[in-house]
């Protein structure tokens, strides 16, 4: 069974990590000094080692092992990603699915670390919250780069702990459309990327869902259909933003149409659109 909340961390986490220029095809390398190597704590390297450890379906005793119930997960991930085997599926998640988020890279700006460390939903959550709260105040949204974010109010619409894998599922969906939206994977881009986590362990439901995702993206008017609430609207749009930089007239028209649809106010897309950008940073 596909775990949306555990595939929209990765997929995120690896907006954060980014491909390694320097690789050939998008493929991230693996240095020791990678940040997402990196051995601080929150950092992507432990963001990404439990979501690995979740979407390749490894358990605790087993060769290879990332997933452990107890207190010492997080120093088995960063172990893990250090020995060849780790690299190797690490690799695949930071090429692989950043190369699917292509909006990033050609951009020149990607998600921080430090915020894709509070995963997905959270994030997602954190920055919907953030904008939809200054909005409603009235007051404006910072947009510097390498803004702190915040996790959302447990008690709130936004809160991470009771989203549901419906949830996640819809915001991993306007994520991927969104990311889809400038017609930059092709046939053969989305064989090898999708090729490359498959060969490196990826649970089979996964790589499935990630092929035909980008085959068939989820189109604005089912996205849009989606939004039981205003505020889980605010969250889809924010997914989808956080996704890409719109500097093509296809992200930008994807943004504008999917805001109408949701009934989202140009004033509250604004706040959005400053929130997302204040959780970004220039690649060096």
């Amino acid at each position: 069974m596909l775990d949306a909340k555990k595939l929209l961390d990765a997929l995120i986490g690896s907006a954060a990590a980014g491909p390694d220029t320097r690789a050939p095809s998008g493929q991230a390398s693996a240095p020791a000094d990678n940040p997402f190597f990196g051995s601080g704590s929150g950092g992507i390297g432990d963001l990404l080692g439990s979501a690995i450890g979740q979407l390749t379906g490894k358990q605790a005793g087993q060769p290879g092992s990332v997933a452990d119930a107890g207190s010492d997960l997080i120093a088995q991930a960063r172990e893990y990603l250090n020995t060849p085997q780790g690299r190797n599926i690490a690799s695949a998640v930071a090429g692989g699915l950043a190369g699917l988020l292509i909006g990033n890279r050609s951009s020149g700006k990607s998600v921080t670390s430090s915020a894709a460390s509070l995963g997905g939903i959270a994030l997602i959550g954190g920055l919907a919250y953030k904008a939809y709260d200054a909005w409603k105040s009235g007051q404006p949204v910072a947009a510097s780069g390498g803004e702190r974010v915040e996790a959302p109010p447990a008690s709130s619409p936004f809160g991470a702990e009771s989203a549901s894998q419906d949830t996640a599922l819809v915001l991993l969906r306007a994520t991927i459309a969104a990311a889809a939206s400038d017609g930059h994977i092709d046939t053969e881009e989305r064989g090898r990327i999708v090729g490359s986590l498959s060969s490196n362990g990826f649970q089979p439901e996964a790589v499935k869902f990630l092929d035909s995702e980008f085959a068939n993206p989820a189109s604005i008017t089912q996205l849009a259909s989606a939004a039981t609430s205003e505020e889980l609207a605010v969250e889809i749009y924010t997914a989808a933003r956080l996704a890409i930089e719109p500097d093509t007239q296809k992200e930008k028209a994807f943004l504008s149409e999917l805001a109408e649809a949701l009934s989202l106010s140009p004033d509250l897309v604004a706040h959005i659109d400053s929130a997302a950008e204040g959780a970004k940073t220039d690649v060096a």
